[in-house]
This record gives C-alpha cells, sequence and structure tokens, in this order.
C-alpha cells in the first residue's frame, strides 16, 4: 500500500477516490432531481455536507479556533463553487442530462491548471499537460449534440452555458483553498464554512433564478438527495485534503474522471432516463487515459 502511494501520490490518490465518490453521488442526484427542482437539490446538498464539516471541525476542536483571514477565504469558495457552480450545474442536469453535463463541468482541470501555472507558479511536465488535455478532449467529444438539427446557438443558449459557468466556477475554490491553508490547514473548517455560505447565497440569489427558484421536494426526493449529500460530503473531504497536500495541477484533473463510472452507473441505474451512444462511451475513455498519463507519468 506504501509503495501505490508513493507512485501515485497521496494527493493524486485522494483525488481519484474523491472521484468514485462524487460519481455515486451524481447518480443519486439524478435519481433524487425526479421529484426535485435544482435548487432544493442544492439546499439538501450543500446543507448536509456543511452540517458534516461543522460537526467534524467542532468535534476536532478547529472551528473556534479559526482566524479570520483563512475564513473570508474558505467564504469565497462558497460563493463561486457551492453557490453559482452547484446551481449552474444541477440545471445543467435537467436541460442536458446527466452524462453531458458532467462531462462539460469537467472541463474544470482546464481552468484550474492554468490558474495554478498563473498564480500559484506551479509547473506540471508534459505529462500532466497532456493528459489534461486529453481529459478536456474527452470532455468535447461528450458534449457534442447528435441532434444536428438544433443550431449551436440555441443548445448554447439552452444548455451549454449552464455546465460550462459551473465548470469555471468550480476551478477557482482549490486557488482559494490554497491561500486559506496558508494560515491554516483545517478543510473541515473549510467545508462547513463554505457550503453554509453557499446555502445563504442561494437563498438571496433565488429571485433572480428561472422560476425565482422554485423549492419542491417529496419525501422519496429528499431521501435521494440526502444520500446523495452523505456522498458529496465524502468526495469534499477528499477533494479538500488533496488540494492541501498536492498540487493542483494532478489533483484536480484526477478528481473530475469521474465521468466513466458515471457512464457505468448510468446504464445500470438510470435505464432510459440516460441514454448511452458510441461517442459518449469513447469520449470518456480518452478521459480516463488523460487521468493515466497524469498519474502514471507525472
Amino acid at each position: 500500500m506504501n509503495d501505490l502511494i508513493s507512485s501515485i501520490g497521496p494527493g493524486e490518490l485522494l483525488a481519484i477516490c474523491s472521484a468514485f465518490s462524487f460519481s455515486i453521488s451524481q447518480i443519486l442526484i439524478r435519481l433524487g432531481m425526479r421529484t426535485a427542482t435544482p435548487v432544493a437539490a442544492a439546499f439538501i446538498i450543500n446543507g448536509t455536507v456543511s452540517l458534516c464539516g461543522l460537526a467534524v471541525s467542532i468535534f476536532k476542536g478547529t472551528l473556534f479556533n479559526s482566524i479570520l483571514t483563512p475564513l473570508l477565504w474558505f467564504v469565497a469558495v462558497g460563493m463561486v463553487g457551492p453557490g453559482i457552480g452547484r446551481i449552474s450545474y444541477l440545471i445543467g442536469i435537467t436541460r442536458m442530462g446527466l452524462s453531458r453535463s458532467v462531462t462539460i463541468t469537467s472541463s474544470t482541470p482546464l481552468w484550474s491548471t492554468l490558474i495554478a501555472v498563473i498564480v500559484l507558479g506551479e509547473a506540471p511536465t508534459g505529462w500532466v499537460v497532456a493528459g489534461t488535455l486529453g481529459i478536456v478532449f474527452g470532455v468535447s467529444m461528450l458534449s457534442l449534440r447528435e441532434d444536428e438539427s438544433q443550431t449551436f446557438k440555441s443548445w448554447f443558449q439552452g444548455a451549454l452555458i449552464f455546465p460550462l459557468t459551473a465548470s469555471i466556477s468550480y476551478a477557482l475554490p482549490p486557488l482559494f483553498s490554497k491561500f486559506a491553508y496558508i494560515y491554516q490547514r483545517t478543510p473541515e473548517v473549510g467545508i462547513g464554512v463554505a457550503f453554509l455560505v453557499a446555502n445563504v447565497f442561494l437563498f438571496v440569489c433565488r429571485p433572480l433564478l428561472p422560476g425565482r427558484g422554485e423549492v419542491t421536494i417529496n419525501r422519496a426526493g429528499f431521501l435521494w438527495l440526502f444520500a446523495a449529500g452523505l456522498f458529496s460530503t465524502a468526495s469534499s473531504f477528499l477533494l479538500w485534503t488533496a488540494v492541501m497536500v498536492g498540487d493542483i495541477s494532478t489533483t484536480m484533473p484526477l478528481s473530475r474522471t469521474a465521468p466513466i463510472l458515471i457512464l457505468v452507473l448510468s446504464y445500470f441505474f438510470l435505464g432510459k432516463m440516460e441514454p448511452i451512444t458510441r461517442r459518449m462511451v469513447f469520449g470518456t475513455i480518452i478521459i480516463v487515459i488523460g487521468g493515466v498519463l497524469i498519474t502514471a507519468l507525472r
């Protein structure tokens, strides 16, 4: 086990585990959103993750020992990532379907790598860059529409803008977290604060959302989304820790290799809700190859 961790890297291994947990949460979200609006889903998932983070930080005694500067960075994480990013992503699921929405959102590694190089001065190897580009190429393959009768303009206005906005929004929190970790290395505090702020942000912005941010859900939808929140909590803890111990330019691309597992789970659990095409399979394989390049040849 030690040889595996040392060969892959602790941050990179945590990022891969985060991707697996993320995949399961997305299937549960899709099932829950059959009877829930995107805003309702966002409130439940953010709330579950925040409560878990706050509970862990109180248990460890790190919450009340926190200082102001990192807390402000964690607040920024909440507004950008689980705030703007999550609501854009959830709307994208309903407009484009789970597989396409997830894969477009998975273009986040391109933005995160650029930010890591420009702002943090990280120097990823050529293989890491190639792997990242492979992931982005796979994302592009999966985002293409089979319905050629629809123009790019109508597609962009009707669906693409939401997961694309989410992908850029999700690229910024790792940078903000790195700044916060300069002062205190407490991912549990960051998770608790960030996702709490995200819910406050969503509540304030509800009147600006389509349908004025309608919140409707039944008991079955709540249970599906609560379960999704638990897996999202695990994914968040793994990813925030990965960013703390590793480089953004490697951990973020690996955390976005979830589409291959989502593709498999969609086939078995979503059935007609998420039809699988050859193009989607090919794009997913390219994404996985990119992840292998980053892991094995970094």
